[in-house]
C-alpha cells in the first residue's frame, strides 16, 4: 500500500552537539516498495528497531522519510495508517482478550457489529476464539504475543511494522507462526517492514532483505541474492543460524 522512501536518514541518541551522541542510523537511504514484505536483518545494535521507530514517528531524526512521496514531517502519526507490534507486547491486564484486540477499532469509532465481526475473524485465524473473554494473565506468553499481533491486524492498516514479533513464542513453533503471518499480510496486500536478527526467518518471509550494521546499509537483495552474498555481516548471520543453505 504505501511506498516508503528513506533518504539520507540519521538518528543520534544522547547529546547531538558533543561527541557523547551515539549514531544509531548513519546517513541511510533505502526504499520499501508498495505491497512488499521487507525484512530488516542485522545483529543486535545495528539500528533495526531505531529505523522502524523513526518511520512510525517516535524518534527525532535528520534527513527525510516519505509515504508515497509525501514527507512524513507533514503527516501526523495517527494519519499514517500503520500498525506496530514490538517485542514487548503490551496488553491491558484489566481488559478481556476481546477488548484488547478490539481497541484500535473502538478508537476508530467502528460500529459494534463491525467490531464483533472483525475481532472474531482475526481471532479465529489465530485460534484464539476460545479465550476471547479471558484476561491476559490466563494466557501463555506465546498466546499473549498472538493477541498483540491480532490487535495490529484487526486495524486493517496499509503499513505494518513488526519488531521480532515471535520472540515470546517457542522456537519450534516460530516457522509456522511466520508462515501464517505472511499468508495473511500477502492476502491483504499490505506493505510490511519486519525486523529480525534470524536469517532463517528473513529467508522464510522476505520479498526483499535489507542488512544493517552499525546504522548503515551493508547489503540488500532478494532471498537468493542474500543467500549468495559474501558480505561479512551476512556470512556471520548465516553461521549463527545454519550452514548457509535455505
Amino acid at each position: 500500500m504505501p511506498k516508503i522512501d528513506v533518504k539520507e536518514l540519521s538518528v543520534i541518541y544522547g547529546d547531538k552537539k558533543n561527541k557523547d551522541g551515539i549514531v544509531a542510523i548513519d546517513n541511510l537511504s533505502l526504499t520499501f516498495e508498495n505491497g512488499s514484505f521487507n525484512v530488516i536483518l542485522g545483529p543486535s545494535g545495528s539500528g533495526k528497531t531505531t529505523l522502524i521507530q523513526t518511520i512510525i514517528g517516535l524518534l527525532p531524526y535528520y534527513g527525510d522519510v516519505f509515504f508515497d512521496g509525501v514527507n512524513a514531517s507533514k503527516i501526523k502519526i495517527p494519519d499514517r495508517d500503520l500498525s506496530y507490534v514490538s517485542q514487548e507486547y503490551v496488553l491491558y491486564p484489566s481488559k478481556s482478550i476481546f477488548d484488547n484486540i478490539a481497541l484500535p477499532l473502538k478508537i476508530k469509532g467502528c460500529e459494534r457489529e463491525e467490531i464483533i465481526e472483525r475481532v472474531y475473524e482475526i481471532a479465529n485465524y489465530y485460534g484464539l476464539t476460545h479465550c476471547l473473554f479471558r484476561k491476559p494473565k490466563h494466557l501463555s506468553g506465546g498466546q499473549q504475543q498472538k493477541v498483540a499481533i491480532c490487535r495490529a491486524l484487526v486495524k486493517d492498516s496499509s503499513l505494518y511494522l513488526f519488531d521480532e514479533p515471535f520472540s515470546n513464542i517457542a522456537a519450534n513453533a516460530r516457522e509456522e507462526e511466520a508462515r501464517q503471518l505472511k499468508e495473511y499480510l500477502k492476502k491483504i496486500k499490505a506493505t510490511v517492514i519486519y525486523v529480525t536478527h534470524d536469517i532463517r526467518e528473513a529467508y522464510l518471509l522476505a520479498d526483499k532483505i535489507f542488512v544493517l550494521d552499525k546504522g548503515k546499509l551493508v547489503e540488500k537483495g532478494s532471498v537468493e541474492e542474500i543467500n549468495k552474498s559474501m558480505n561479512e555481516i551476512v556470512s556471520g548471520l548465516r553461521r549463527a543460524s545454519f550452514d548457509g543453505n535455505i
